[in-house]
């Protein structure tokens, strides 16, 4: 039945199709590889008349086919549990950048889809293995031998002319977005070389504080896949912000806050630095906030809970421009002793530090999947909980029971994080310098928790993955306008609202992309998620 190589090639197609047809693939990705499969295939097969017996045939063989199936369930895996078409370069740095802590926890909580697609792609390959590779090839004349080859080999030349396609090749995909990795991490630590040289220091020099505070602390809270729809200070139906619901006075909670990526890579790289989604590259040419922050006279401390492995990438060196930098997860894994509260003992430390003026990073952890490795076990308020309203109206839109144990364990985490965020607030508070400080919080992201089906984790077509909190705290609080809590913002301009909270201005500074300005021009449509949900379906449908 088998027993031509254009034949047995082309069945390779029906399996990149089978999956655009459930959807796991978006039609151009499923045609990509299936183009380039039955190329490959059909070459290697078309050569296999000329060398019988060899076995260095039979080994590049295989390993192609293996190459060729692995390519296809690795993004299979990836639309199946991102729900869209992903951003090349984004992705494969998160990839990259990823350490093993990271990895572990990605495979613990993304377990069932990865056994799913590994299960699925050992399947293919073994039966398209053995009952169409496998089976005798027929004898055509050697005219038509030599034909079936040339067509192969010059049809294979031709499609990797085209640069989408050369780049979809299994074999050039992952080093060429590999080297791009590096290429931007080459780029950055230049940037980092050029300003420790004084090579823009004409452009820092353009930055000054302009306060007219001797002594300033600012603290800028960042924290991880977390939601606003989550959060009881936004009136979801359970207590998940106790703490905070009970300053609410003290606080300014904004409405209406957008993420700036889906991703913390991206999301990092807009907050802070001048990068926007307008121009996505200022980050390579342009101080970022802590080096602005240093440069007019701040000490800047970044403290964070995430892995204190060497390889963490661009995050990793922007984080070292600080003055003082303190890791405070020391495990292998998030879940070992890296509960966001560790990060409470540096960060009094850090405001009792004898500096006139601070600047303060803290990164959480916050509800970084795996949810369950987010807090301790005296926190786990609704591990059990099926049948309040929230798993009531849950169950009535048909969410399965594994589902709504995700929500129940994403919502524990929200409720320890909340716990976090207010003792820093009491601290900051009971801090020598607390009368001229401020504190802002905000997460790189959401995340959809079965807010829209089954689905827990990275989905960049719900609105609960960019739709995010964003509170302040303040000992003057009474001099901010109440009204600004309902402004629109989009976090790309964040290092805007945080550099004028620090007082500096300079060129790098724009009045009317600081939420707190009077001058203040909002940039966020009302139907700016929208508008991105559209822009994501397109890329999945393209």
């Amino acid at each position: 039945m088998f027993k031509t190589p254009f034949i047995k090639a082309f069945v390779f197609s029906i399996f990149p199709l089978t999956y655009y047809l459930i959807g796991y693939l978006n039609h151009a990705r499923a045609g990509k590889i299936a183009l380039i499969g039955v190329l490959l295939i059909g070459s290697l097969l078309a050569l296999k008349p000329y060398f019988p017996e060899s076995k260095k045939l039979k080994y590049i063989t295989f390993f192609t086919l293996l190459v060729l199936f692995v390519n296809m369930s690795f993004h299979a895996g990836l639309k199946d549990i991102f729900g869209v078409a992903q951003e090349e370069n984004a992705i494969m740095a998160a990839i990259f950048s990823t350490d093993q802590s990271e990895s572990t926890e990605f495979v613990l909580h993304y377990r069932w889809y990865l056994i799913k697609h590994t299960v699925l792609c050992i399947a293919l390959f073994t039966l398209y293995l053995r009952y169409v590779i496998n089976t005798p090839l027929s004898s055509p004349s050697p005219r038509r031998q030599r034909w079936q080859l040339v067509v192969f080999l010059l049809l294979t030349t031709v499609i990797h002319l085209n640069p989408s396609l050369y780049r979809s090749n299994p074999f050039i995909y992952f080093p060429y977005y590999y080297n791009n990795w590096q290429e931007a991490l080459r780029v950055t630590a230049r940037l980092v070389e050029e300003l420790d040289a004084n090579l823009k220091i004409s452009n820092l020099d353009l930055m000054t504080y302009t306060g007219d505070e001797e002594k300033k602390t600012v603290v800028l809270v960042i924290g991880e896949s977390d939601t606003r729809h989550n959060w009881s200070l936004y009136g979801y139906d359970r207590k998940t912000t106790p703490q905070l619901d009970g300053m609410k006075d003290e606080l300014v909670v904004f409405e209406n806050i957008h993420a700036a990526a889906p991703a913390t890579l991206v999301a990092f790289l807009h907050m802070l630095t001048p990068a926007t989604i307008e121009e996505p590259e200022r980050w390579k040419t342009d101080p970022d906030i802590l080096l602005i922050a240093k440069h007019a006279g701040y000490h800047v401390t970044y403290i964070s809970n995430h892995s204190t492995d060497a390889h963490k990438g661009i995050i990793k060196i922007f984080s070292e421009h600080g003055d003082e930098i303190i890791r405070t997860n020391r495990g292998k894994s998030r879940g070992e002793g890296s509960y966001d509260a560790i990060l409470l003992a540096p960060f009094e430390k850090a405001l009792a530090a004898n500096h006139d003026k601070k600047f303060i990073i803290v990164h959480m952890l916050g509800s970084h999947p795996a949810y369950n490795f987010r807090y301790p076990d005296s926190y786990s308020l609704f591990t059990d909980t099926y049948n309040d309203p929230v798993t009531l109206d849950l169950k009535e839109k048909g969410r399965a029971r594994w589902a709504l144990t995700f929500r129940n364990l994403y919502d524990n985490s929200i409720v320890y994080g909340d716990m976090v965020r207010h003792r820093l607030i009491e601290i900051l508070k009971n801090s020598k310098d607390a009368k001229h400080s401020a504190w802002l919080y905000l997460p790189d992201h959401g995340q959809d928790v079965c807010h829209n089906d089954n689905y827990s984790g990275h989905n960049y077509t719900a609105p609960e993955q960019w739709e995010i909190p964003m509170v302040f705290w303040s000992p003057s609080l009474e001099k901010v306008d109440p009204a600004i809590a309902s402004r629109p913002y989009r976090v790309d301009l964040l290092d805007h609202t945080v550099l004028g909270l620090l007082g500096i201005e300079g060129i790098y500074y724009n009045e009317t992309n600081d939420i707190f300005s009077d001058r203040y021009i909002p940039t966020l449509k009302k139907n700016e998620v929208e508008n991105r949900k559209a822009e994501n379906v397109a890329k999945t449908e393209n």
